[in-house]
């Protein structure tokens, strides 16, 4: 009995020792989802009215990073994407602004622009996009390294940056969403000559055209929601002229009878869409058929349009991340039946989160408010720098270009006593300090010379720049608070391993944890870090 016992035991180790590694055996797919301008205490506070198979179902079943951070700023779309598919800041992968500063042509350019391109699926021309300024590889990249170019890396996204940036520059496929009269997904020259079969007949069923002929309601009783405002307050942006922000709302009325479907983007429907064409993609491509990894990125824009409208305590924006709950649930009921439950790898995060409209904050009687960027240029002016200074862009001082020796540290110092201002430093101070914490080290990581001004500040926690024609409605993100940089990460499916991680996780550590599931090389500059808690391991 006893022989039969250590043979059984032996054989069993034996077996244990020859069994493959969890990354032999890698997803069919891996699906990133980024939630543009989601906080995470969204989770905390809709938890109750989520259903089962959307937010609920990714944290019960997944690994849920409750302290997640953004290490940089500015905390905007463009670099958000970037450094969730590259694993590291704007300082490495050039990604430093949705809409950096030229010196030369003194103008601000849009990041994704590019001349040498031309747009593919519609008729304007101003869809010349492509991701050229992105100096740093992607999972996607990787991914098509890994496999020999066998792998399909296909983007989905209202916003081109959203749909580019995580595919990088040799992604297989990238496709964003022009409004107006079209209402289309469209390409550039950059990815193909023309769209594949599959979209065209996605765009032929008109769905931005059908979407925008509905009332929107709310989805629950009006009481299940949390919001401290009424539905028609002084904080929201209208809709459009004369509408007011309140529900139900006619979205014929902002349709326009077809001539104006960029209007979807600020509804629900818009992240309807983005799932509707992320499903469509799958079928199309043949995501995850085959032993191969292939990888979708999927960004839903709608809850950032509508955030900086209304703000994160807004009624509309509730009601549109329940409805968004409702279509994440639809996308995984569907890798379910298609992939494999089992087969796939999903990760979940923000590009960024948003703060609240100050205005509410400082009628609470909370540090909040504005600063106005023509104030505070004409207050160093005051103090003798009107002739260096040549503007003020994203939160950063650019200098003339014969500015003496010594006025962007001058500037900083001068800054550091201004009111509005919580920290500031010079570009070389930044670069000069390689131990920087706090805001110094936040800076840095966003911080690149030959893209960033020559100064960097921060307005105080609860302020944000404002414009003289503002109303002080809506709100706005880019900060180094909070409340911009704390978002959700999960990671679900297979090679994860469920549970809460307490301790701080950069965002930048979400790219090593899914080379670490599928078994591939990093990209080439990530500086983030594995999350060996939310690996399954044999």
């Amino acid at each position: 009995m006893k022989r039969t016992a250590f043979i059984i035991a032996a054989a069993w180790c034996a077996a244990a020792q020859a069994q493959e590694p969890q990354w032999a055996n890698p997803p069919k797919l891996v699906v990133g989802i980024v939630v543009d301008q989601m906080r995470v205490d969204f989770i905390y506070r809709y938890w109750d009215n989520f259903g089962d198979g959307g937010f609920r179902r990714l944290v019960r079943e997944g690994s849920f990073q409750r302290d997640a951070h953004y290490n940089y700023v500015p905390t905007q779309t463009a670099p958000g994407h970037a450094s969730i598919y590259t694993g590291t800041t704007p300082s490495r992968h050039g990604i430093i602004t949705n809409w950096p500063y030229n010196r030369a042509t003194r103008h601000s350019y849009y990041i994704g622009l590019d001349t040498t391109v031309a747009p593919v699926g519609t008729k304007s021309t101003g869809a010349r996009r492509s991701p050229a300024n992105l100096l740093a590889s992607t999972l996607a990249d990787e991914l098509e390294l890994r496999t020999d170019r066998r792998a399909r890396t296909v983007g989905v996204a209202l916003k081109d940056r959203s749909a580019m940036m995580p595919i990088g520059r040799t992604g297989d496929e990238a496709y964003w969403f022009v409004g107006g009269s079209e209402g289309n997904f469209i390409t550039s020259t950059w990815y193909r000559q023309a769209l594949p079969a599959w979209l065209d007949q996605f765009n032929a069923r008109k769905l931005p055209a059908a979407y925008l002929d509905r009332t929107w309601n709310l989805l629950l009783p009006r009481d299940r929601y949390h919001t401290p405002l009424p539905d028609n307050n002084p904080y929201e942006e209208m809709p459009a002229e004369g509408i007011p922000a309140t529900l139900p709302l006619d979205l014929r009325v902002l349709g326009k009878g077809g001539a104006n479907l960029d209007a979807v983007k600020q509804t629900p429907w818009g992240n309807t869409l983005t799932t509707d064409l992320a499903i469509a993609a799958i079928e199309g491509d043949s995501l995850g058929m085959d032993a191969v990894p292939d990888l979708l990125s999927v960004s839903y824009g709608s809850t950032d349009e509508l955030q900086h409208a209304m703000g994160p305590r807004a009624l509309e924006v509730e009601d549109m991340y329940l409805r968004l709950d409702g279509d994440i649930a639809r996308l995984l009921t569907y890798l379910d039946k298609h992939v494999g439950a089992g087969q796939y790898t999903v990760f979940l995060a923000a590009d960024h989160g948003g703060g609240d409209v100050p205005a509410y904050l400082r009628d609470l009687k909370g540090s909040a408010g504005y600063v106005y960027m023509s104030d505070l240029q004409e207050r160093l002016a005051k103090q003798g720098f009107g002739e260096w200074v040549d503007t003020i862009r994203n939160d950063q001082v650019f200098l003339v270009k014969d500015a003496p020796a010594g006025t962007a540290e001058a500037v900083a110092k001068a800054l550091n006593h201004d009111p509005a201002i919580a920290y500031a430093a010079s570009g070389n101070q930044l670069l000069e300090t390689t131990n920087g914490s706090g805001l110094a080290r936040t800076m840095t990581n966003g911080y690149m010379p030959q893209r960033s001004g020559d100064v960097v500040f921060a307005l105080r926690p609860g302020f944000f720049r404002g414009q003289r024609d503002w109303k002080e409605q809506g709100a706005d993100h880019a900060t180094a608070w909070n409340y911009d940089t704390q978002v959700p990460v999960i990671f679900f499916g297979k090679g994860v391993a469920p549970g809460e991680v307490l301790r701080r996780t950069s965002i930048t550590d979400i790219a090593p944890t899914v080379c670490a599931i599928l078994g591939m090389a990093l990209p080439n500059a990530a500086d983030g870090q594995v999350v060996p808690e939310a690996l399954q391991r044999r």
